[in-house]
């Protein structure tokens, strides 16, 4: 499983990931995970969003992101489902 350093080294790859998925035309993919990341709160409730929208996101958009971002998003849902579900 990925790990990271910190909350914020997470923040900083998630909003990397949404943006290398707007420059490969991902725009609808990258809007989703922004807003589950926009409810991010500091309570599960917030990272509960975040999880919906990865999980939606690899749903219904998975078949079409590059193989690399897939796997990214893949890797973070399993982060933030260990956040949720502790």
């Amino acid at each position: 499983m990925t790990t990271y350093s910190s909350n914020e080294e997470f923040f900083q790859a998630i909003t990397k990931l949404m943006d290398r998925m707007r420059q490969s035309g991902q725009t609808e993919a990258a809007e989703e995970i922004l807003y589950g990341y926009r409810c991010l709160n500091g309570l599960t409730d917030g990272w509960a969003m975040l999880l919906d929208s990865i999980k939606k996101v690899i749903a219904s958009n998975g078949q079409h992101l590059p193989a690399d971002q897939l796997s990214e998003l893949k890797a973070m849902f399993d982060v933030v489902k260990k956040v949720v579900y502790r």
